[in-house]
């Protein structure tokens, strides 16, 4: 019997348990509830809200919510600015009463609520409705006066919402020129009168393509996306203009910006002539008309030879799992172990020599591109295994001697169709007297009394 009892009682609390988990720990709590009491719309969730109609004393307004995105619907089709919806929608949601007016005792007209010209409705994902028609501000104060949908009693409510619902339909569009990331793009290209640059990502890495093939500076195209991500929209331009005044036939510049997951590109055509305010007219994707900083265009007139990398290869030295110097007729292959550098041969190993010969190769910066493989002997060479390509043919770095004393070493790297001229000393840094790689470094020496 008492074993029954007690097999009831654990099956009491699991039920509470999960009552509490799945239902109860969802409602309000006592302090929400008592907050609740003097709202407007007590059953409004402004995380619900999936429509918005307007009446402004600019004419009326709709905007919705498609996956997750805020759009104008009307009185155009444009994205909308998600901060500006939602500082209107926590505005409603969380209005309180001050005092209420029976209709009966009042005229509607006293307060500007016989013909209002302000009004709101918020529709929820279930298909809820709450509306608001707002009137006049009230004697001696701020506060408005609203009527609800259901038109049984005017409200008085603090009138700090108005400034968010009465706004001019370019206040609600999205000021945001660009919204890629740099992870989100697979190719960039501009155009000016002179020139073409077109790069594409490739493996996390940005390539040239046009007017060269060769290895984009990193820092370039990320600051350059970041600033086109940055660009905010200065003054919405009418449709009707005349496209050959504003300087955009022919544009001065044209960035294509090619997603990776097969999204329509973007396409943003820039007039040359930079206004008193600091701007440059932009159309995008030949449609959307606009005026924005002129900054960005400073950075599309950079010379081609500019975008190239000028780092010899963008290595990361905690990427390395293997590696391979080659000097004379000396070679050392060495494993990476739990982060301590190991020859495969077993001789000891100096691993602070290890990290500042990667960290030279890391560091390595080209002083002059495009040379002529020179005649000159091999100075060494370094063969490089990164942890995601176990089992690849690696990264191989070949370093020739200068053709005069002080000159340039000349440098090739296997994923890189370049030959570059670089320090020599650094070159010499990276893959000379390879037997220091075996040298550990000595231990300080131990105080008296150590």
């Amino acid at each position: 019997m008492r074993s029954r009892n007690l097999i009831i009682l654990a099956f009491v609390a699991v039920v509470l348990g999960v009552f509490i988990f799945f239902v109860e720990r969802h409602q309000p709590t006592t302090d929400e509830r008592q907050e609740r009491v003097d709202r407007l719309f007590r059953e409004l969730d402004g995380e619900t809200v999936v429509a918005l109609e307007l009446e402004t004393s600019h004419g009326p307004v709709r905007l919705a919510k498609t996956d997750d995105e805020w759009r104008l619907v009307e009185p155009l089709e444009y994205p909308a600015d998600a901060a500006v919806v939602k500082t209107l929608i926590d505005a409603i949601a969380n209005l309180d009463t001050e005092r209420t007016l029976p209709i009966g005792e009042v005229a509607l007209g006293d307060y500007g609520l016989d013909a209002p010209v302000l009004g709101v409705t918020l529709v929820d994902a279930q298909g809820g409705r709450f509306s608001l028609a707002v009137g006049e501000e009230t004697p001696l104060g701020s506060n408005r006066a609203v009527l609800r949908d259901t038109g049984e009693e005017i409200i008085v409510v603090p009138g700090f919402f108005v400034a968010s619902l009465d706004k001019d339909v370019d206040e609600w569009r999205s000021r945001d020129v660009v919204d890629l990331l740099e992870h989100d793009l697979g190719s960039v290209e501009i155009e000016t009168a002179e020139d073409r640059i077109r790069a594409e990502q490739v493996d996390g890495l940005w390539m040239l393509r046009e007017p060269l093939a060769d290895l984009a500076d990193p820092d370039q195209m990320r600051s350059l996306i970041s600033e086109l991500n940055t660009l905010r929209v200065s003054e919405f331009l009418s449709d009707n203009v005349d496209s050959v005044e504003l300087g955009l036939d022919p544009p001065a510049y044209r960035v294509q910006l090619k997603p990776m997951d097969g999204e329509e590109t973007v396409t943003l055509e820039l007039s040359a002539e930079i206004e008193e305010a600091g701007t440059v007219v932009c159309r995008r994707d030949e449609s959307d008309l606009f005026r924005i900083p002129s900054s960005i265009a400073i950075r599309l007139s950079k010379a081609p030879v500019l975008w190239r990398s000028d780092k010899v290869w963008p290595l990361v030295s905690w990427d390395v799992a293997k590696i391979e110097f080659v000097g004379g007729v000396d070679e050392i292959l060495l494993d990476r172990v739990d982060g301590i550098w190991q020859a495969e041969d077993g001789d000891q190993i100096d691993n602070p020599e290890v990290s500042r010969r990667l960290s030279a190769l890391a560091d390595l910066e080209v002083r002059e591109h495009d040379l002529v493989l020179p005649p000159t002997e091999v100075m060494g060479s370094v063969i490089l295994v990164l942890d995601d390509d176990e089992g690849a043919e690696g990264l191989t770095y070949t370093f020739f001697a200068p053709l005069e004393e002080g000159g340039h070493a000349a440098v090739t790297v296997s994923s890189r169709d370049n030959v570059m001229g670089v320090d020599a000393i650094s070159a010499e840094t990276i893959v000379g007297d390879l037997e220091r790689l075996r040298q550990v470094a000595e231990a300080p020496p131990r105080l008296e009394g150590e």
